[in-house]
């Protein structure tokens, strides 16, 4: 068994776990996964999809307060995930029609992350912490921030109805719903 495969069964043993004891092996697991997401993902394209859906049980703003190394760890996981998919998905690709830079900050925990869209290279990427010099700023609850850069979440309904705030043009916030909208699409079926 190779050490891909190795960690592909501890993960899914991870996600197994009753949600108190998953946010207890969670960090570790994290650590482990620091740079194997794409061999893992390339090998078992579920894996990232479980673990993202996984996260959502659990109560975020109480798990980035106790473990912010964590959170960012789980942001970076997330964000190469959604690079990867980008990266095979030619129609998320012709969905970026300008270079835009989204800040993400939770009002209720320590959390806050960046994606950036390149309409040239039709590419996504992201990561912890706030960028310089965003075009959008959307701040709201960690669990609904979550949902929403993890698919979970529609950004226009999201939006509507008051669930965060966005700070920017709204013909940039129809693009970025347009693009997250996509790579919701992309994400496996478990």
């Amino acid at each position: 068994m190779t050490d891909t495969e190795k960690l592909a069964e501890e993960v899914a043993r991870v996600l197994e776990l009753p949600t108190d004891e998953l946010t207890e092996e969670l960090p570790e697991l994290l650590a482990d996964l620091e740079g194997e997401v794409e061999v893992l993902a390339l090998e078992n394209p579920l894996l990232l999809s479980d673990v993202i859906d996984r996260v959502g049980d659990v109560d975020v703003a109480e798990f980035a307060a106790e473990n912010p190394e964590t959170v960012d760890q789980f942001q970076e996981l997330q964000w190469q995930g959604v690079e990867l998919l980008a990266q095979f998905s030619p129609d998320v690709q012709q969905s970026i029609e300008e270079d835009t830079t989204v800040n993400f900050e939770a009002t209720d925990a320590p959390m806050a992350s960046h994606l950036e869209l390149d309409a040239d290279a039709g590419a996504v990427s992201g990561g912890a912490g706030l960028a310089e010099t965003p075009d959008l700023e959307i701040r709201g609850p960690a669990n609904t921030l979550t949902a929403l850069t993890t698919g979970q979440l529609d950004p226009v309904s999201g939006y509507d109805d008051g669930q965060f705030e966005m700070d920017g043009s709204e013909a940039t916030g129809d693009q970025l719903a347009t693009t997250m909208g996509k790579l919701a699409e992309k994400l496996p079926d478990n």
